[in-house]
């Protein structure tokens, strides 16, 4: 089955939204991204102008500094319903800072490994049409501590490169990402060492989900990111606001389900209403439940499911 790759309004605001944090920024070349033997991410924009792009972003997008929480830190957050196509957004976001700006490091970093099956599922099924609408194919791989080569290529290459990656692989000292002491060892430092002096663009996938423990941070902090972004639609930790697609706009936009519950309500009491479930009796056809409510008893409500 081919999936077609399509781009909705609301996927090309939050792609446009992150590229416009770098507005202004001189583009990455050979020259002043190259240094023994790293190709790395460069911005030539102080922390000072980066913010004021996202002032500006935000507030065209209607949010207001209340709701976006702006901070003088390089990690924005861009507030996204599940079901919405989060996935491509972000792997068509490189994509674009590629095409602007030369970079050329990105990792996005899953809370687990479905999550991360999902991520490499969503590039290779729009493999084709993503190199057809961007010229480009970048090298999309999943972070393997047996398959070192990949790693040295996202360290050395100057082709875009895009590592999927989860906290477990390099949170703790044991990590081979981490060893100091170990084979084929670039440049004869850590994996995570060389890995930092790349300074990454990374893109957290549902940061909440364990992404700004203590631990957490301190190992994100040894990556030497040149930004983060986050993608959630239930931030924890919400700074700088850049895009935001409620539940209400997806619904409206036709993106998810609308969702309806059926409860059951005294009349005129519904503040203090409890029920209790009693007894369940099993039939060939609907089961029958005996329900308390307060102190009287329904008996054989029949309930459809």
């Amino acid at each position: 089955m081919r999936f077609k790759l399509e781009t909705p309004q609301h996927q090309t605001i939050a792609i446009q939204s992150v590229v416009n944090i770098f507005e202004g920024m001189e583009c990455n070349t050979f020259d002043n991204a190259h240094c023994e033997d790293i190709y790395a991410n460069t911005c030539s924009l102080r922390l000072e102008e980066m913010a004021a792009n996202i002032h500006f972003i935000a507030e065209q997008n209607g949010i207001s500094p209340e709701d976006a929480n702006f901070e003088p830190v390089p990690d924005v957050c861009v507030e996204m319903e599940t079901g919405t196509g989060k996935t491509l957004t972000y792997l068509q976001t490189a994509y674009e800072l590629f095409n602007h700006y030369g970079l050329t490091k990105f990792i996005v970093l899953v809370p687990s490994i479905p999550i991360r099956q999902g991520v490499i599922n969503t590039f290779l099924n729009f493999k084709e049409q993503l190199a057809d609408k961007y010229g480009i194919t970048p090298n999309v791989f999943v972070y393997d501590s047996s398959k070192l080569s990949r790693l040295r290529d996202f360290i050395t290459d100057s082709n875009p490169q895009i590592m999927i990656l989860t906290m477990a692989s390099f949170n703790s000292e044991d990590n081979i990402l981490n060893r100091e002491k170990q084979e084929g060892l670039f440049n004869n430092q850590s994996h995570i060492m060389s890995l930092s002096q790349t300074h990454p663009i990374i893109f957290m996938d549902e940061p909440q989900e364990g992404m700004d423990t203590p631990n957490s941070i301190a190992w994100l902090n040894k990556l030497c990111p040149l930004f983060k972004i986050r993608y959630s639609a239930t931030h924890k930790v919400k700074r700088n606001l850049l895009y935001r697609l409620t539940p209400a706009d997806s619904y409206r936009l036709g993106l998810v389900k609308k969702i309806e519950v059926l409860t059951v309500a005294e009349k005129n009491d519904e503040a203090t209403l409890k029920i209790e479930l009693s007894a369940v009796q099993e039939t060939k056809s609907e089961p029958k439940v005996k329900l308390f409510k307060f102190r009287k008893l329904i008996d054989n409500l029949l309930l459809g499911i």
